[in-house]
């Protein structure tokens, strides 16, 4: 017995969507079984889409564009989900959000939470793309965009996506600096969450931050 045999909540999601993307119940059929061969799950699937148009096949064109449009209904249902208020009384909504956002992206990303000094929302704003192991962060340019949004505080998010839940000696080091240079701006660096498929990692309960 397989893993698609134990989830048919996944065949029958695969089912609604060959609906949409192929015509025919036979080619409809084919689709969802290459689907359950390659992915175990709809979060899966519409991860691993490919974004480099050479990268697709005339014929997974349709299947393509439907996964991004479900991914982007999923980010901004996230979104909404946020308070409108102090965004640190309800962890448990931040933390989910940030899971759908950034948990199966497939190369680091680099995101900042803007803050105002009542810690509601001024913007989110995914800052870089990296590669599997390494993101590029410029904390001037961070700086610049605080000031630029009026911030009072920031929550600096990435991801890791090869599962390592830690932060790195690199991470800590970059923080610092970030940390810094926000102090002469006056900006609270409030926090900076690791996210992985499974879980998040926070610098701030780990004592990783400097108390303000």
């Amino acid at each position: 017995m397989t893993i698609t045999d134990r989830l048919p909540s996944v065949r029958e999601s695969f089912h609604k969507i060959a609906s949409f993307v192929v015509a025919g119940k036979d080619a409809r059929k084919e689709l969802v079984e290459r689907l359950l061969r390659h992915h175990s799950s709809l979060a899966e699937l519409i991860s691993s889409q490919p974004t480099d148009r050479k990268a697709i096949s005339r014929d997974d064109v349709p299947l393509t564009v439907f996964c991004a449009v479900l991914k982007e209904l999923a980010h901004r249902y996230g979104r909404s989900l946020l308070p409108e208020g102090n965004l640190l009384e309800q962890p448990e909504l931040l933390k989910d959000y940030l899971m759908v956002q950034m948990a199966r992206e497939r190369v680091e990303q680099f995101r900042l939470l803007f803050l105002d000094d009542r810690k509601h929302l001024i913007r989110d704003e995914v800052q870089s793309h990296g590669t599997i192991n390494h993101v590029s962060v410029y904390p001037r340019e961070i700086a610049k965009r605080c000031l630029a949004l009026g911030a009072a505080g920031i929550i600096m998010v990435h991801n890791h996506p090869g599962g390592q839940v830690n932060p790195s000696r690199g991470d800590i080091t970059m923080t610092q600096a970030i940390q810094k240079a926000l102090a002469v701006i006056d900006v609270c660096l409030i926090d900076h969450v690791i996210i992985t498929r499974k879980t998040q990692t926070s610098f701030r309960q780990l004592g990783l931050l400097d108390d303000d």
